[in-house]
């Protein structure tokens, strides 16, 4: 609760620009995130279902499984999503130093740009942990914090029925970022039935501008 009430003050006295949690709720918008991939064996199925409902979506990727799978994290790109930075190989941000961070956030940069020929503009912690010394490196660098609004907890890996329950007993709202992993099937299967649920109640899915 305490991590929390320090993401709302965050999101409240810093820009979006700096630290975002939420998008504006003035549009019908909301932006699914996946993390930690790619995975070929999940994030091409990933890929299939928001093509199908014509959904976009941004993925953090880490810069060791994006240059593990060059074509699949190009193909991210090339069908309309953003490719986001999560880390180089996912450590806790708050047990290294702040030149470990450095590098893990540059590689995984260089690794996106040399892929994609694109710049890197968007940055989530792994596991969230955000310090103030982060977030000053990132605001001196152009790099926006991306934390989230909504959590899938599908790090449980609970039956997807009950991803699913949860969504419907605490609806999302515009503007909300949501977030799940691209690492198993759950939130394929829980967002085979969500996203069309979704786009009935009038929400467009977009992707995050990097």
């Amino acid at each position: 609760m305490l991590n929390k009430i320090k993401y709302l003050i965050r999101s409240k006295v810093l820009p979006d620009s700096w630290f975002l949690i939420k998008r504006s709720p003035r549009e019908a918008a909301l932006y699914l995130t996946f993390d930690d991939g790619p995975y070929p064996e999940y994030t091409t199925a990933l890929l299939a279902l928001l093509a199908k409902h014509q959904a976009k979506a941004t993925f953090f990727v880490l810069g060791a499984r994006a240059e593990k799978f060059p074509e699949l994290t190009r193909q991210i790109a090339e069908q309309g999503h953003s490719l986001a930075n999560h880390s180089y190989n996912h450590p806790r941000f708050d047990h290294i130093s702040a030149a470990e961070r450095k590098l893990q956030i540059e590689q995984t940069n260089n690794a996106i740009q040399n892929l994609t020929q694109q710049p890197c503009r968007l940055f989530r912690s792994p596991q969230g942990r955000w310090s103030s010394s982060l977030l000053v490196y990132l605001i001196r660098r152009g790099i926006t914090a991306v934390h989230w609004s909504r959590d899938s907890l599908d790090y449980k890996k609970e039956p997807s029925a009950t991803l699913i329950k949860r969504f419907n007993e605490q609806p999302v709202s515009a503007g909300d970022i949501i977030l799940f992993h691209d690492d198993n099937n759950l939130c394929i299967d829980a967002l085979a039935e969500l996203i069309p649920k979704w786009q009935a109640q009038g929400f467009e899915l977009k992707a995050l501008e990097s």
